[in-house]
């Protein structure tokens, strides 16, 4: 039984979150830059979103940490404002001509096509933040209020279309 495969990207994001962190921290807890429960903490919050979008793309679950959808929220909305630093950052370090490019609203196909590997740091914090904006419009529609149906509704709508298919075989 395959899943959402739509959403592949945003689930290897979500592991390569974890993946980053679980690199990343035990250095700058040890230089004193990340408190251990800060690390701990945001290493529990993002193994449990990847759970999540892993179950969105292969329908299976992995088993994760209970994590609330306010602690999902708030470190994905601390995920975009990182990225976003990431991705300007990476813009004003790209090459002029690519920037130049980008101020006259040149496609992104064309800008990559022309620009090569110049634009290439640039275009991956731009997918980098775009995939963490997602997620987050995603656990957004889960808030109290929203009126839009959250992924989990998309996947068992799918789970549903697929037994029917099987049903009708």
């Amino acid at each position: 039984m395959s899943g959402l495969d739509r959403y592949t990207e945003l689930a290897d994001e979500a592991a390569a979150a974890v993946a980053r962190r679980e690199a990343q921290y035990p250095a700058l807890v040890k230089a004193g830059k990340l408190s251990a429960d800060q690390a701990a903490q945001e290493t529990r919050v993002w193994r449990a979103i990847a759970a999540d979008w892993h179950w969105v793309v292969t329908l299976e679950r992995r088993a994760a940490e209970p994590v609330t959808l306010a602690e999902k929220v708030g470190a994905l909305e601390e995920s975009v404002r990182r990225a976003e630093r990431a991705m300007r950052k990476a813009f004003a370090a790209a090459d002029s001509s690519v920037r130049e490019a980008w101020r006259r609203d040149m496609p992104m196909a064309e800008i990559a096509t022309r620009y090569g590997e110049a634009a290439m740091p640039f275009f991956a914090e731009w997918d980098r933040y775009w995939c963490f904006a997602d997620l987050l419009k995603w656990y957004l529609r889960d808030l109290p209020g929203s009126d839009l149906p959250g992924i989990a509704h998309y996947v068992e709508r799918h789970i549903g279309a697929q037994r029917r298919a099987r049903v009708a075989a």
